[in-house]
C-alpha cells in the first residue's frame, strides 16, 4: 500500500519544496519507490528536480484538467524519471487555472484523490508539495493524503502559521473529506541554533504542540548549500551528500519509514 504524504503550510518560504525533494531522495536512497508531485503553479519542485516548468509537458495540470472536464485521466503520462531515485509529476504555471475550475466541479475536493488511485500501487510513498495557500488545491492534497508534514521556519510568523494549517486539517477531518488524515509531524527548518530567537521558537513549538504532534529531530539547519542544490537541480543528498542537511533529511526519512 502506498502512503501519501502532503507537505503543507500556507506560509511561503518555510521549506516545503526543499523538504519534498530531499525526503523523496532520502526515501529513494532507502530503496523505496517514491513519486514527488509538484502541486504548486510556481513549479519550484519541478525546477529543483532539473526540469523547466515552462517547457515540460504533460504535467499534473493536464491530468487535473482532464478530471475536471469529466474524463478519465492517465496520470502515468505525466510522470518522469529524475536523475535520482524518485519519480516526478511536474507542474506548470497554468496549474493556477485549475483552482478556478475546481470551484464548479462535482466532488471538487476529491479530484486529486481520484487520479492518484490508478498509480498509487506503483509507489511506496507519494509526496505532494503543496502551494502556499489554503485553497482548493491544498484541500485536494489533504483529502488525498494519509498524513501531513508541516515545515515550520524557525521564526515568529511561521510558527504562528502552524495554527492555521492545523485548523484546516481538523476541518478536513470534521467535514469527513478525510476523517483518517493524520499529522506525520512538524519539521523545523532554516534553524540557526546559535541564535536566541531560534532557541525560543524551538521551545515554544515543543511546549505548544509537542504533547500531541511529533516534532522531527534533528532540525534542519540553515545552509547556503540548500540554495546551491536548487540552482544545480539536485537534492541536497546528491549535491552535498555528507553535509548536515543531507543527514538531517536522511534521519527524518528513517523516522517516516519506521512508522509506515
Amino acid at each position: 500500500m502506498s502512503k501519501i504524504i502532503a507537505i503543507a503550510m500556507q506560509k511561503g518560504g518555510v521549506g516545503k519544496t526543499t523538504t519534498t525533494i530531499n525526503l523523496a531522495a532520502a526515501l529513494g536512497e532507502l530503496g523505496y519507490r517514491v513519486l514527488a508531485i509538484d502541486l504548486d503553479p510556481q513549479g519550484n519542485l519541478t525546477q529543483h528536480a532539473g526540469f523547466d516548468p515552462d517547457q515540460v509537458t504533460p504535467t499534473v495540470y493536464d491530468v487535473l484538467k482532464t478530471e475536471v472536464e469529466g474524463f478519465e485521466s492517465d496520470a502515468t503520462g505525466s510522470i518522469y524519471e529524475t536523475d535520482e531515485a524518485f519519480h516526478l509529476m511536474p507542474s506548470q504555471p497554468e496549474l493556477s487555472l485549475i483552482e478556478l475550475s475546481l470551484m464548479n466541479t462535482l466532488s471538487r475536493e476529491q479530484v486529486l484523490a481520484t487520479l492518484l488511485k490508478s498509480i498509487s500501487k506503483e509507489y511506496d510513498y507519494i509526496l505532494i508539495d503543496c502551494n502556499p495557500s489554503l485553497g482548493l488545491l491544498v484541500i485536494n492534497a489533504l483529502t488525498a493524503a494519509d498524513s501531513v508534514i508541516i515545515p515550520i521556519q524557525t521564526e515568529y510568523l511561521a510558527a504562528r502559521g502552524a495554527l492555521m494549517i492545523l485548523s484546516t486539517i481538523e476541518t478536513v477531518r470534521r467535514k469527513k473529506l478525510n476523517a483518517g488524515l493524520s499529522i506525520e509531524g512538524i519539521l523545523l527548518t532554516m534553524a540557526d541554533p546559535r541564535t536566541t530567537l531560534t532557541r525560543d521558537i524551538l521551545e515554544a513549538i515543543n511546549q505548544q504542540y509537542g504533547a500531541d504532534v511529533r516534532i522531527f529531530e534533528p532540525v534542519v539547519r540553515r545552509s547556503v548549500r540548500f540554495a546551491e542544490s536548487a540552482v544545480a537541480g539536485q537534492s541536497i543528498l546528491a549535491y552535498d551528500s555528507k553535509g548536515q542537511g543531507a543527514e538531517a533529511y536522511r534521519q527524518v526519512a528513517k523516522v517516516i519509514a519506521g512508522g509506515k
